[in-house]
């Protein structure tokens, strides 16, 4: 793993400041070898500088053979990235960005290229990024979820953060335009604004209810998205990853975008990491985006019991708000496919042994993660990680769909050697 430049300032960086397109130094606007030439000229300090926060590899031109580079905005303690690595055997050139500063260490543990870096820092066009084939948005959920405050949902929530898209879009140049003698319609030409600059047009997110502040950062998907492709960057495919409740408002707004810019596969859908084999259920939106067009990613049903993936009597009842009662109640049993994990799983307890909880370990095996998986920072930290994640499981499903190989045989293998006293090859024939 390479070391970042900006791993020790651990904050915005001041090296490239996305007010000032015109810092860029000159030579970056050059291409293929006489970009290489330009960059081998400089110092390691001055190639540093340029870079930051982004690894000096990424200045030069991405060359055939090499790992395709991507983006995991918000890729939380890195569990996207285990479906990619540890699911399926893929080793893509992904760096992780999170502003959290336990998460983006453990991801950094788990073996990801992390950087601590709030989103709306993250410049599109930094002269870095010009190489980026993929990019994942994996974008927290508060204010979309049922358990939030949902403040996303009121409509005039969802007015601002889908005008600021298209704001946004039409800023980088993605707008239709039509032309020819029948109405015909193409593109804009993409282009680096200079009339505007990022922080501006998060800005346009400002106005937004208070809530958790996580609903504005949607705006992230089209914001990067299009800024990548107006920089140039030969970026193919895109995922996100948000709350099932996300409106149907936005999740247009976001798609509509990319099929102005001309790609011919987007799709949205409602996958359940349950239905993936999790031992807990994550119901989430997911997009997948690409130049070419897609297949539907269709759950294979494979089941596991939470109490077979830890060991734990199936008739144990698990009480999750002490004394609280809901209309959902406080209790649920062990022997299922238990409620998704949040970070309140910290102080979820046996109901007839206050004192027997899951251990780090075992919320690990309850999110698809093996239960030596490096997580940092206090058991409140780790919890919340742990509630975050994207299910490595529907990530390699996901990520498969966009690469275009075969998941379902890595998917098993994954699982018999995470809950091998549950599951078995002969097990998933149907899932062939």
């Amino acid at each position: 793993m390479e070391t970042q430049w900006c791993q020790e300032c651990c904050g915005p960086c001041e090296c490239w400041n996305p007010d000032h397109p015109e810092r860029e130094p000159q030579g970056l606007e050059l291409e293929g070898d006489a970009l290489v030439v330009y960059l081998d000229s400089l110092t390691e300090e001055e190639r540093l500088e340029i870079a930051g926060p982004w690894p000096v590899r990424w200045l030069y031109p991405w060359r055939e053979g090499e790992p395709e580079r991507g983006i995991n905005v918000c890729g939380g303690c890195g569990g996207g990235c285990v479906g990619l690595r540890a699911v399926l055997g893929i080793e893509l050139d992904l760096i992780c960005v999170d502003s959290h500063k336990d998460a983006t260490a453990t991801a950094q543990a788990a073996g990801c290229t992390a950087i601590r870096m709030d989103v709306r820092d993250l410049d599109p066009c930094h002269p870095a990024l010009r190489g980026t084939w993929r990019a994942a948005f994996t974008m927290p959920c508060p204010d979309w979820s049922v358990a939030g405050k949902r403040i996303g949902l009121q409509p005039q929530n969802i007015k601002i953060l889908v005008d600021a898209m298209a704001d946004v879009a039409q800023a980088y140049g993605n707008v239709w335009r039509a032309g020819g003698h029948h109405g015909d319609v193409s593109t804009a030409e993409f282009g680096r604004p200079y009339d505007v600059t990022v922080a501006e047009m998060w800005s346009w997110v400002g106005e937004l209810a208070e809530g958790e502040r996580t609903a504005g950062l949607m705006l992230a998907p089209v914001l990067v998205g299009m800024g990548l492709l107006a920089a140039g960057a030969p970026l193919e495919s895109v995922i996100i990853e948000q709350a099932w409740t996300l409106p149907e408002a936005v999740k247009a707004a976001i798609g509509i975008e990319y099929i102005v810019a001309g790609w011919n596969g987007v799709l949205w859908d409602i996958l359940d990491a349950g239905e993936f084999g999790s031992p807990s259920t994550r119901r989430r939106a997911i997009m997948v985006g690409s130049r070419e067009r897609l297949d539907v990613v269709e759950a294979p049903g494979i089941t596991t019991w939470a109490s077979d993936a830890i060991g734990w009597d199936p008739e144990t009842w698990i009480n999750t708000r002490g004394v609280r009662k809901t209309s959902g109640g406080n209790e649920f049993k062990l022997g299922r496919t238990m409620p998704g994990v949040t970070s309140k799983i910290r102080g979820w307890y046996d109901a007839d042994d206050p004192e027997h909880r899951f251990t780090i370990e075992e919320v690990c095996l309850l999110v698809g993660l093996p239960p030596g998986f490096p997580v940092v920072g206090s058991r409140s930290s780790q919890c919340r990680q742990l509630g975050d994640i994207f299910s490595p499981l529907v990530s390699a499903a996901v990520w498969a769909s966009l690469l275009r190989v075969e998941w379902k045989q890595p998917l098993i293998r994954y699982l018999t050697e995470l809950y091998p006293h549950v599951h078995g090859q002969h097990s998933y024939a149907n899932a062939a």
